[in-house]
């Protein structure tokens, strides 16, 4: 049953209803008091006044305590509320909905009363009108307050949520059981719209980042082992089924975001197997070992429909994604669709020949998926209940499938293997054997993992676009926040030595960069100062070519003057040798002939000097310029050198960097990890200071129950 209503769940939200009253219809069965009351008196139309009496002459005959066919009788007002063997027959505010109404106002077959006219529409009206005005008893009774459900609010809609799908902010992380190994895989589910899966174990439901794998929290449910698990359309509420075995099963209902526990619906003497809310978050179905398919109203926890036609356990449960329709299957193979809302049997399957372990829908909600013991998922359409498809999946047996938003399937089964096919139900991968039967498979929002648990406890996270990729472990038995902080200290230690390693290689590298730079350097400024001596000597030999050039020319000239004054003299000396009075000219062209060649020698003289200088400088030039050549291969060296150490210092800083980005990681991790246990640690106190000043009201009766379940799941 529910623990406390949702009335007051949403902040801010004002919830009214009113008492609806009717004025009393004139009808043959009538009394006349009612028929004479004043006009426009307002009257309230009861069962023990104005109904009963159009039953004992309609309807009795066959339905009564002692003859009740169909398992329904209609002579007292309990018994009609309880209903007949396929569930109530009126519910409350809601005529058209009730099946009573629909089968004597000829709206469904088969008409009643049976081979009779229609009775009188005033009698219809008022079946009607009591129905809608609150079912009530007698004269004393007060039409219930409808309470509405702000849960259906919050899922109204379907589709994905603005913003993304929720995930946890605040939710404990804290295991509730410590355990060395997980229990065989019972439930395991995927949120429609955020990277989020939910695995489900004894006392606890552990929820992991499916991108990341990083465990995100931890949802208390101490009644037992968790059996089933579903997000709400929206993604922003998880509905898990379970219990204790052939004791106590309930369906509990927990804000994602939050982690807080905001329902329970359900009070069954055996745990549940199969669970589901509807698209608007108003009805959860469920069933189990007791055979019965039971609805209950979200908003007050009130039992709805309690449908008996199932002949073994039921093992799985499924709303339409568009609620329309809610199908049961069960382990004798019986696969049921019924009418949402009316609780009518819509759909008898009998093509499966074994036990049906499971069910999904398509998005569209025209394909039903279903997962036998025979080896095959079959596809059945919705309007005739034909196979449209039917796989053979697993040998000796499928155990679970599930569809992603692609309309592709993914299958596990008892042949130890993980399966996925597109969605003309082609296989299109094969994920590595487990150890053991693969009980539980769901696929990711984004259909990029899918993640499998088997009957040792193992869960395993895989790549939907590389099978062959190593798989991330998402146990479903979490070490304690404790453990998990000792774990990550001891990995912040271990990462911080590479680190420190890391960065004394880059030092090291940086030291004999600077030394080789500096090698270097002293190597090109010494080649630098060969090259400019160099140039100098250039420049002093192409000043001394330009003067041996001038040199030249003036030795030239003066040679020319002294060949002509060697001349002049040979002519004197032809006529002196016949005329004597020419000896002083020969004595004073001799004497010139003699300045002239002196003057010749003088020059040469200087000639010869400098080009012995251009000879020095050119050979000066050129011993510079091969010792600055000779500098080039250690330049070349050290730049080769230098090379080679910029790389490695490069990727030695990327090692530095790699090295610390995983050593902060781990220290965030760390500091995550504290705050966690902080914040679980005050928790405990807060939540039991808060429910010692709560009041008796719902918020108050809330908050209660918050601590409640908090003090019973970590009693220990």
């Amino acid at each position: 049953m529910l623990r406390y209503p949702f009335s007051r769940l949403l902040a801010g939200v004002l919830v009214c209803s009113s008492v609806v009253v009717y004025s009393a219809l004139v009808a043959p069965s009538v009394s006349a008091d009612d028929a004479a009351a004043k006009e426009g008196e307002v009257k309230k139309i009861t069962y023990e006044d104005h109904i009963k009496p159009i039953f004992r002459e309609k309807c009795l005959t066959c339905h009564n305590q002692g003859e009740a066919k169909g398992g329904l009788a209609l002579d007292t007002y309990g018994s009609t509320m309880t209903g007949g063997g396929s569930g109530e027959i009126v519910y409350d505010g809601d005529a058209e909905s009730s099946r009573l109404w629909q089968l004597v106002a000829h709206e469904d077959t088969p008409v009643m009363p049976p081979e009779q006219e229609k009775i009188p529409e005033a009698q219809i009206n008022l079946i009607k009108d009591w129905i809608n005005g609150g079912l009530l008893e007698n004269s004393g009774s007060k039409a219930k307050k409808k309470k509405a459900n702000p849960l259906a609010f919050a899922g109204a809609t379907s589709g994905k949520p603005e913003g993304g799908g929720a995930m946890p902010e605040a939710v404990i992380q804290q295991p509730v059981v410590i355990s060395e190994r997980a229990g065989a895989a019972t439930s395991i589910a995927a949120s429609p719209w955020a990277p989020l899966v939910a695995i489900g174990g004894q006392r606890q439901i552990v929820l992991y980042n499916t991108d990341t794998a990083e465990l995100v929290g931890i949802l208390p449910f101490p009644e037992g082992l968790i059996q089933s698990l579903r997000f709400s359309r929206n993604g922003a509420f998880l509905i898990a089924g379970g219990g204790a075995d052939a004791s106590r099963g309930m369906v509990t209902v927990y804000d994602v975001k939050t982690g807080d526990r905001l329902s329970v619906v359900g009070d069954e003497l055996d745990t549940v197997l199969g669970a589901d809310v509807n698209d608007r978050m108003t009805r959860i179905a469920l069933g189990g070992p007791q055979k019965m398919l039971r609805i209950y109203d979200l908003a007050d926890g009130e039992l709805l429909f309690d449908i008996k036609k199932h002949t073994d356990w039921i093992y799985d449960v499924a709303y339409s994604p568009d609620g329309v329709l809610l199908a049961s299957c069960d382990r004798a193979a019986g696969l049921l669709v019924w009418e949402a809302e009316t609780g009518r049997n819509y759909l008898n399957l009998t093509d499966h020949k074994d036990a049906i372990n499971a069910l999904s829908w398509r998005d569209d909600s025209n394909v039903l998926a279903t997962a036998s013991d025979d080896g095959t998922v079959k596809l059945f359409e919705m309007n005739e209940g034909k196979v449209i498809k039917s796989i053979n999946a697993h040998g000796g047996g499928v155990l679970d499938v599930a569809f992603d938003h692609k309309g592709q399937l993914v299958t596990c089964g008892k042949d130890n293997r993980v399966r996925l096919w597109d969605a003309s139900g082609n296989k299109k991968a094969d994920f590595p054997a487990m150890p053991e039967q693969v009980l539980e498979v769901t696929i990711s929002h984004d259909s990029k993992r899918i993640i499998a648990g088997d009957w040792t406890g193992q869960t395993l996270c895989w790549n939907a676009e590389d099978p062959k990729a190593p798989a991330q472990a998402m146990p479903a038995n979490p070490q304690s926040l404790e453990q998990r902080i000792a774990a990550s200290t001891a990995d912040v230690a271990a990462l911080s030595a590479p680190v420190t390693a890391a960065e004394t290689a880059a030092k090291d590298l940086q030291a004999q960069i600077a030394a080789t730079t500096d090698q270097k350097n002293t190597a090109v400024a010494a080649q630098q100062q060969k090259t400019q001596q160099a140039e100098q000597k250039k420049a002093e030999k192409t000043a001394a070519e330009q003067a041996v050039a001038a040199l030249t020319n003036q030795r030239n000239q003066l040679r020319g003057d002294a060949d002509q004054k060697q001349q002049a003299l040979q002519g004197s000396l032809e006529k002196l040798k016949t005329d004597a009075a020419v000896e002083p000219q020969v004595a004073a062209q001799e004497k010139a002939l003699a300045d002239s060649l002196q003057k010749v020698a003088a020059k040469r003289e200087e000639l010869v000097g400098k080009q012995n200088a251009v000879k020095q400088l050119a050979a000066a030039e050129a011993a510079l310029r091969a010792e600055a050549e000779k500098m080039k291969p250690a330049i070349a060296a050290a730049d080769k050198k230098l090379a080679e150490l910029n790389d490695k210092l490069t990727a030695a800083q990327a090692t530095v960097t790699s090295a610390k980005t995983a050593r902060d990681a781990a220290a965030a991790k760390l500091q995550q990890l504290q705050q966690a246990l902080t914040q679980f640690q005050q928790r405990g106190a807060e939540l039991a200071k808060a429910a010692e000043a709560a009041g008796d009201d719902e918020n108050g009766q809330r908050v209660k129950d918050q601590a409640a379940l908090f003090s019973t799941a970590y009693a220990q």
